[in-house]
């Protein structure tokens, strides 16, 4: 019975009765594993990885991240949802010869035009399913939003929040994942330990004096990651046409290295930013971000 709960719900359940709860990756304790699984061998794994120096133990998250994060992964699914429905909607009109642009915005502009056109070959069935199709892509825009609305409004009765929306990339979503998924920013110990347990710092293979970095290492939460990565791409596209001292650093590594490194780049910067935010209580400051560029 109680394997059906979730390693959050038993944490709240025992911080109630007044212990310190911390939870571990099961990928850290997977390693420290020996011999078959079982429930004493799972508890031996539990308390070596525990004392590990290099393993993040983080807190269970309250209910009001929970609330966040669950209209954050149904927010998702909708997307998707909206996306696939007009695919689908796109190819259907495709096969009777009614090619549309692959823009969302485009296709709900065309659809009803093509519904009122009698002359384009569409039959009394085929206006009917394109008709359904379009009507429930209307439904899922009107869902996104009021799910969008709830999200924000759980949000804003954070402190932390207006906060984090000083940051450049940092938007309602990006700031709202970040306060779902990070319980507490004081389990890091710096802001390079947050980029870490994100994903967004370089794959490491060194032995001795040979020193090897590839690609970023894509560990832990895949969603935040894509968003910082996301909001870093938007400052990274304008930064030509601004002067100030991010900008002006963004500049120059553009002009050494592919876009899209410099965009990881700057999402590793961007999760500093959100520790020193975070930990400091401290709107974003650029002066202090990013030293001028000569």
């Amino acid at each position: 019975m109680g394997a059906c709960y979730s390693a959050n719900f038993w944490g709240r359940a025992i911080e109630k009765l007044g212990h310190q709860v911390k939870l571990i990756p099961a990928r850290a304790v997977k390693a420290m594993l020996v011999g078959n699984k079982n429930d004493a061998n799972d508890a031996i794994a539990i308390g070596e990885a525990a004392g590990r120096p290099k393993v993040s133990l983080l807190r269970p998250k309250t209910v009001e991240q929970q609330d966040i994060q669950s209209l954050l992964r149904i927010r998702d699914r909708l997307i998707d949802n909206r996306t696939a429905n007009g695919n689908q909607l796109r190819g259907f009109l495709a096969e009777y010869g009614l090619i549309i642009a692959k823009t969302r915005h485009k296709l709900m502009v065309v659809i009803p035009l093509i519904l009122e056109d009698d002359e384009n070959g569409l039959t009394t069935v085929a206006k009917g399913f394109i008709r359904r199709l379009y009507e429930f892509q209307l439904h899922l825009d009107t869902q996104i939003e009021q799910v969008t609305q709830e999200i924000s409004t759980l949000a804003q009765s954070m402190p932390q929040y207006p906060l984090l929306l000083t940051i450049p990339g940092v938007g309602p979503i990006v700031a709202s994942t970040l306060l779902a998924s990070i319980n507490d920013i004081n389990d890091f110990k710096n802001g390079r330990q947050l980029a870490a347990w994100l994903g967004l710092t370089p794959l490491q293979y060194s032995s001795g004096t040979t020193n090897r970095l590839g690609k970023i290492t894509k560990r832990g939460n895949q969603t935040l990651r894509q968003l910082l990565i996301h909001g870093s791409r938007a400052v990274v596209n304008w930064c030509d046409k601004k002067d100030d001292a991010l900008s002006l650093w963004l500049q120059q590594l553009k002009q050494r290295h592919h876009v899209c490194k410099v965009t990881v780049a700057l999402a590793n910067k961007m999760a500093r930013m959100v520790f020193v935010v975070m930990s400091r209580g401290e709107a974003y400051d650029m002066s202090k971000a990013c030293k001028a560029a000569n």
